[in-house]
Order: structure tokens, then sequence, then C-alpha cells
């Protein structure tokens, strides 16, 4: 009985992988596709004829530049979008980590008025929609000069990703035991050696995990982008896509064909940083 219960649940398991994957798959089907087959009815899910037509006209320029309709030619600008986008979930990671990671441990460590309300004020900052700071977000970013620029578009990322990266370190930190600070701090460690070269190591899955989360939140983001940058060299990769659309004409082929590199930091970050992940949300889960 339990083997069959067993096959029963792997068999449901890889039908629902299955579904969820299927859009994926049809889309990197349809990415390799003739632009003629794309629209051929019945559809299949294999293409008849293998091509990389559109990863070459998306990277390299080439008919695109020249369809009906196309309006500006995404092949000149896709580049410059997957740089904008890495430039600015990099930059809004690496602040968002840095500046959660010293809260966090200060609010662990040191005792301040308003110490206990911090972390859920942080969180419930989190829960709000991220669309009701995009006005102040934006008349910030105007009195300081920094709209439609890659640093203010990375400040905004900083707004919607630091508060739940505050509050993971700070329940992480909170698991970390004191004894073996207050042991380094007894042979004599400075507070900055004890937390660079005892904390920082065990906090380490914490801190991966809050960097992926930061990572793919703002890899993600649309509004911000949309509503932040102008310029067509300067959009992020989830604006500038929307550009292969127009009123009369839709690009599948380039479209399918950025979905997927889309998804190629994505698929790199997770491959490498799995393990640490599940490790990282589970302690922040339990020590929360």
């Amino acid at each position: 009985m339990n083997r069959w219960l067993a096959a029963l649940l792997y068999a449901l398991l890889c039908a629902v992988t299955f579904v969820v994957c299927f859009p994926l798959l049809w889309a990197i089907s349809t990415s390799l596709k003739p632009k003629e087959e794309i629209f051929r009815w019945p559809p299949t899910l294999l293409p008849e004829r293998f091509t990389f037509e559109s990863y070459r006209e998306l990277l390299f320029g080439g008919s695109a530049a020249s369809a009906p309709g196309a309006g500006t030619p995404p092949s000149d600008f896709f580049l410059h979008w997957f740089a904008n986008s890495i430039i600015v979930s990099v930059g809004s990671t690496v602040i968002s980590i840095t500046v959660a990671t010293l809260a966090a441990y200060s609010l662990t460590r040191f005792r301040f008025f308003g110490q206990r309300a911090v972390p859920y004020v942080a969180i419930m900052g989190y829960m709000i929609p991220s669309v009701i700071f995009v006005f102040p977000m934006f008349l910030t970013l105007v009195e300081l000069d920094l709209t439609d620029t890659l640093l203010g578009l990375t400040l905004g990322y900083v707004c919607i990703t630091l508060p739940f990266c505050l509050w993971l370190m700070w329940a992480f930190f909170r698991g970390v035991p004191l004894e073996i600070e207050e042991a380094a701090l007894v042979d004599g460690a400075s507070r900055l050696q004890v937390f660079r070269q005892i904390v920082l190591p065990v906090a380490l899955p914490g801190i991966i995990a809050a960097s992926i989360f930061a990572f793919i939140v703002s890899w993600n983001d649309y509004l911000f982008g949309r509503v932040f940058m102008n310029s067509m060299e300067l959009l992020p990769l989830t604006v500038g896509v929307m550009h292969f659309f127009d009123g009369t004409h839709v690009d599948w082929g380039l479209m399918m064909a950025s979905s997927v590199l889309m998804t190629v930091p994505m698929a790199i970050l997770f491959g490498f940083m799995q393990r640490h992940l599940v490790a990282g949300f589970g302690a922040g889960a339990v020590k929360g």
C-alpha cells in the first residue's frame, strides 16, 4: 500500500511540475520557431524547424529593425536593458543587505528606545503595496534630480526590498548565540572583529536568502521602472521588452526569446544558492 501511495504521489508531483513548467517550455519552443511557424494552426509544442533567428535579432540586430509597425528596433537596446537590470538589481541588493545586516545586528545586540517595535514596523512597511510609494518616491527623486537615472531607480528598489531583508536578518540574528561573541570579546577581540569574523560567517545562509529575495524583487519589478525612467537606453529589462508591443504589431519570437533570457540570471542564482536559500528561510522562519 505504501509503495502504491508513493507511486501515486510521485506521479502527481510530476504532473504538477509539468503544469508549472509548461509556460516556460512553450516560451522556449516559440523562441526557437521560425516566424512563419509561430502562428501556424494547429500549434505544436516542438518546432518543426529549429532556428535561433529570434535570439540573433535580439542580441545582434536583424530584420526586427525593419519590421512594419515595430517602432523603435528593440535589438538596438536589449543588451542595454539587460545591463541596466543587472546594475540596479545588484546595486539595490548590496545596499539593502548591508543596511539590513547592520540594522538587524544592532537590534539584537544593543538596547535603545523603540528597539522591539522597529522590526514589526519594517515588516508592516513591506506589507503595504508598493504602488503607494510611487508618488512620494517620485517627488523625492525630482527634488534630488535623480529621475531617469539608474541611481534613482536603485534607491526606489531599496525602499521595497529593505523592510523584508531587515525582518529576515533580525529573525536570523536572534538565533545566533550570544555566548560565542562574549567569549571573543573577553579574549580581546573588538566588536567589529566579532561581527566580521564570527557573526557574519554564522549568518551567511540568512544573508544569501535575503540577497536572493532582494535581487528577484528588483529584477522582476515593472512599476518603478515604468514611472521613474524615460530614456530608452536606461530602461530596465521588464519595461524595455514592452516595446515589442505596439498597436498593430507584436513580435512574439522576440518576446519569447527575451523572456527566456530574462530567466537565465534567476536560474543561475537558484542553481548555485538553492541549499543556502532553503537553510536561510528555514532558519528565519523558526527563529523569528
